[in-house]
């Protein structure tokens, strides 16, 4: 092997491993339009007779729990968040910030099932982390969702 070549296979090398080493990105967006297909209501097995129910609309996302409603109109979608070769079906997004950043990922359509939502804890929750507040604990803990019936 020439020497060019030597060094070339290096830099290709190089540049996957980099690639491959690239962080999830995710996009800051102000509302859901342009994701529709997500548009309904969820909650735990589909029946919306139980809390915790998410709304998700154009306006944004919300949470409905003993009668109270929070609204994020400002998310967070992590468009990269399956990695770079990722085609599924499954989109992810941080709806709710906090003073420690995004305290839960939502998984629409996870698992590439239509209609499944998972919540999970993010910048809070986990050992050794700060705390989920009482309502997003009460959000985790009701994953899995389906769309309304």
């Amino acid at each position: 092997m020439t020497s060019l070549r030597r060094h070339l296979a290096a830099v290709l090398v190089v540049a996957a491993a980099a690639l491959a080493a690239t962080p999830a990105t995710a996009v800051e967006i102000s509302d859901m339009k342009g994701f529709e297909a997500l548009f309904g209501r969820y909650a735990p097995g589909g029946d919306c007779a139980r809390e915790p129910r998410v709304v998700v609309d154009a306006t944004g996302i919300a949470m409905e729990l003993k009668g109270a409603t929070d609204k994020s109109t400002k998310l967070e979608y992590a468009a990269s968040f399956g990695g770079p070769e990722y085609q599924g079906k499954t989109q992810w997004f941080f709806p709710f910030s906090s003073a420690n950043g995004w305290p839960v990922i939502m998984a629409f359509n996870a698992d590439e099932k239509d209609g499944l939502l998972t919540v999970d804890p993010h910048d809070e929750g986990w050992s050794g982390g700060p705390p989920l507040s009482a309502r997003h604990k009460a959000l985790v803990a009701g994953s899995p969702y389906r769309k309304c019936r």
